[in-house]
C-alpha cells in the first residue's frame, strides 16, 4: 500500500505537458503565412498587369497570320517613323512599346533603310532584328537617266536596259497623266492646254540624274521622283532669272532641251546666244534636234534632213514655224538649264551676232559659228564630208 501512495504521489506531482506553441513562433508563423499569402497576390497581379499588357501592347498581332506584308523604310527614318510605318501596316500593336523595346535594346542607330517583307504573326524582337538585318525583300536598281532622254528613250531604258516592272507603254501613259501630279507640282500648271492633249505633256520635266529605285517601283514613283529632282534642281535664282528675262518656265525648259539636243556641254551657252538672236530677230530656228523629234522613223541624234523632212506639219517643226517648238523634246540636264538663261554674250554683241552654226565633225562634236548666211554656207560645204 505504501508503494501504491507513493507512486500515486509521485504521479500527482509531475507537470502536464503544454502542446500549445509559443506565442512568440506562433506571430511569426501567422506573418510568415500574410506575407506568403501577401506575395502571393502581388506576384498574381504583376503577373495578370504583365499579361495584360503583353496582350494589349506587345503579342504579335495575329500569331496565326503568317501572310506577308511588304513595307518600306525610307533613307533617313526615325525610329519614331518606322514605329508609324509599322503600325500603320498593322504589325505592331503599339508605337510606344515597339519604341521602348528598341531602346532598351539600344538599337535604334542600327535600323536600315529598304523594303521588308514582316507578318503579323511576327514578335517586335523579330520584326527588330529584320530591320538590323538590311537583307531587304526588294532589290534596288541604279538607274541613269540620260541628258538629251526623251520620255520614249527614258520608258524603253527603264524597261529593256533596267528590267523595271512594268511595259512603255504603262510609263508613257502614267506620264500624261498630269492632273494627277499638277497639285503637289505646281511648275506643271505652265505647261499649255496644246501640249496637255498630246502624248508627252510633262517632256522635258523629268530630270536626268542618276537614281537608286527599287526593282519593283512603279512608274507613279519613278515619275514622282524625277519631277521632285527637276524642283529642286530649277533654283529660285534660276525662276528669277527667267522672269527678267520675259520667259516663263516652261519656255527655258524648251530652249533647254533644244540646246542639250544640239550641242556638247562646252558649246551649250554659245549655241543658246544663236538662239536667243534668232528668236529677237524672229528668225525660225531651224533646229535639226526637233524635227528629229516628231520623225516617225527617227534616229537619235540624226545629223542629215532631207527637204521632206523640214516641211513636216507639226508644232514641232521649227523650220516651217516661227519661235520655240511647242514644248521640250528632251530632258536637258542643269548645265543646259543655265545655258538657256545665260546665253554667251560675245556671240551677241550688236551688228555681230552669231546667228548659224554647223557641225564640224561628229566624232568631235563641235560647231562652227558665223554671224551670215554665205558664211554659214561655206562652212556647211567644208564640213559635210565628214558627216557620212
Amino acid at each position: 500500500m505504501a508503494d501504491s501512495a507513493t507512486a500515486n504521489s509521485e504521479k500527482a506531482v509531475q507537470p502536464k505537458k503544454n502542446n500549445k506553441l509559443h506565442p512568440v513562433l506562433r506571430r511569426m508563423i501567422r506573418q510568415i503565412l500574410i506575407f506568403l499569402v501577401s506575395l502571393a497576390l502581388v506576384l498574381g497581379t504583376i503577373a495578370i498587369a504583365i499579361q495584360t499588357v503583353y496582350n494589349k501592347f506587345i503579342k504579335p498581332v495575329d500569331p496565326e497570320d503568317d501572310t506577308l506584308i511588304t513595307i518600306e523604310v525610307p533613307m533617313g527614318t526615325s525610329i519614331n517613323g518606322i514605329a508609324d510605318i509599322l503600325y500603320e501596316n498593322n504589325l505592331i500593336r503599339n508605337t510606344g512599346a515597339f519604341k521602348l523595346m528598341v531602346d532598351l535594346s539600344n538599337k535604334s542607330n542600327k535600323m536600315q533603310a529598304g523594303k521588308y517583307e514582316l507578318s503579323k504573326s511576327m514578335t517586335m524582337q523579330e520584326m527588330i532584328d529584320e530591320l538590323m538585318t538590311g537583307q531587304v525583300s526588294v532589290s534596288t536598281v541604279l538607274v541613269t537617266i540620260r541628258e538629251g532622254d526623251d520620255i520614249r528613250t527614258i520608258a524603253s531604258r527603264l524597261v529593256n536596259e533596267y528590267d523595271m516592272d512594268f511595259t512603255q507603254e504603262q510609263f508613257i501613259a502614267e506620264a500624261k497623266n498630269i492632273e494627277k501630279y499638277e497639285t503637289d507640282f505646281p511648275f506643271l500648271s505652265e505647261i499649255p492646254e496644246e501640249r496637255r492633249e498630246m502624248e508627252f505633256p510633262m517632256e522635258g520635266y523629268l530630270f536626268p540624274e542618276t537614281y537608286y529605285f527599287y526593282a519593283d517601283s512603279s512608274p507613279e514613283r519613278i515619275i514622282r521622283t524625277l519631277l521632285n529632282e527637276f524642283d529642286f534642281k530649277f533654283t529660285q535664282e534660276m525662276r528669277d532669272s527667267a522672269e527678267q528675262k520675259g520667259m516663263t518656265m516652261d519656255e527655258v525648259v524648251t530652249l533647254a532641251s533644244v540646246i542639250q539636243s544640239e550641242a556638247k556641254t562646252e558649246e551649250f551657252a554659245k549655241v543658246s546666244a544663236v538662239f536667243h538672236n534668232r528668236l529677237i530677230r524672229k528668225m525660225n530656228l531651224e533646229s535639226c534636234a526637233t524635227i528629229n523629234y516628231v520623225l516617225e522613223d527617227r534616229e537619235v541624234n540624226q545629223i542629215t534632213l532631207t527637204t521632206e523632212d523640214t516641211k513636216i506639219n507639226s508644232p514641232y517643226n521649227t523650220y516651217r514655224n516661227p519661235g520655240l517648238p511647242l514644248g521640250p523634246i528632251s530632258s536637258p540636264g542643269e548645265d543646259a538649264l543655265n545655258a538657256a538663261l545665260n546665253p554667251y554674250e560675245e556671240y551677241m554683241a550688236p551688228n555681230e551676232e552669231m546667228l548659224f552654226f554647223v557641225l564640224m565633225d561628229p566624232e568631235i562634236g563641235l560647231h562652227a559659228f558665223n554671224s551670215t548666211y554665205e558664211g554659214h554656207l561655206k562652212d556647211k560645204q567644208k564640213y559635210e564630208v565628214n558627216w557620212h
